[in-house]
């Protein structure tokens, strides 16, 4: 099928033996760390670096800050599927309902350098990116994904290169880049008195983005392009407890840790409106990956889908 990556049949971590067995235990952990990764992903990384914004600052000392809410139009899977650690890889439907998992932010850009001047636009500005953003928790039947020991804050930093700095006749045009990165998260996934634990979830974010940007009086526009690579790192368990010949016997699995890297592209448009130095800013995006088949189902979504996002925020300058 174009444009899906095909599934493999063992994902990485489960083509070593497991301690214990398991082997279709490890392939769904495989199939919903690739599901849920990318959707995380996307909500970190956003659109625009900050909203409403293209063009640099203009020079040392200048200031804007941004304050959002953003939210991606996600899926999480809502089925209950048992955990049999004696089968081999067997796909199954974990089904998935929309959720919009939603991720707080604040990003301010910092002036370093004005750059050259040029007419009536200076050209090659440089501006400090830094932020934080509040960590996606989620909890919805058997699934819950949250921060490690209330830590819920991803801190940003990078760089923002002005080709055109904006003024009354001039759009701003930028590259910026920005690395996000997340606390430890923890996955869980308990059906009946099963417990499949994706434990130390480390999720980072490198974004690259080209942005122009006009102010017409108290309306302003802003649109650009971008490219995400989304990479999560864990490590996983479980523990089964399977009635056999009317015992119950606990099963206790351990695997490898577990990778999972994905490049995406993004597009966005941001529209603004007000006076003076504070701005209304709503921004909508599309988010693109080349989607995974998995053995395993989820409803009509696929991992490593496209996805649409959102953002509603104020800026200021200062």
């Amino acid at each position: 099928m174009t444009g899906v990556a095909k599934a493999q049949d063992t994902p990485p971590g489960c083509a070593v033996p497991v301690a214990g067995g398991g082997a279709d235990v490890c392939r769904k952990a495989g199939d919903l760390f690739a599901f849920v990764v990318p959707q995380v992903g996307v909500a970190l990384a956003g659109g625009n670096h900050i909203l409403g914004e293209g063009g640099s600052l203009g020079g040392w000392g200048k200031r804007i800050v941004s304050v959002r809410i953003s939210a991606v139009d996600g899926g999480i899977p809502t089925t209950n599927v048992p955990l049999l650690p004696n089968r081999p890889p067997s796909g199954d439907q974990f089904g998935a309902k929309r959720f919009p998992m939603p991720v707080p932010s604040v990003d301010a850009a910092v002036g370093i350098w004005a750059g050259l001047p040029m007419g009536l636009t200076n050209i090659g500005g440089v501006d400090l990116l830094i932020g934080a953003a509040g960590v996606p928790g989620v909890s919805a039947g058997d699934f819950s994904l949250k921060a490690q020991g209330g830590r819920s804050v991803a801190l940003s930093y990078g760089v923002r290169l002005g080709a055109l700095q904006e003024s009354a006749f001039i759009p701003g045009i930028s590259v910026s880049w920005l690395r996000r990165g997340m606390p430890k998260l923890d996955f869980n996934y308990t059906p009946g008195n099963d417990t499949l634990a994706i434990n130390d979830l480390s999720i980072s974010t490198s974004t690259l983005r080209l942005v122009a940007s006009k102010r017409f009086t108290v309306f302003g526009i802003a649109a650009g392009v971008g490219r995400d690579e989304v990479r999560g790192e864990s490590a996983f368990s479980v523990v089964v407890n399977e009635p056999i010949s009317g015992t119950e016997q606990r099963t206790a699995i351990t695997f490898p840790a577990f990778d999972e890297r994905v490049t995406r592209t993004t597009g966005f448009v941001n529209a603004s409106f007000g006076i003076a130095i504070l701005r209304v800013v709503v921004e909508y995006g599309r988010s693109n990956g080349e989607a995974r088949e998995t053995l395993n189902s989820f409803g009509s979504r696929r991992a490593n889908e496209s996805y649409s996002y959102g953002s509603l925020g104020i800026t200021t300058r200062f």
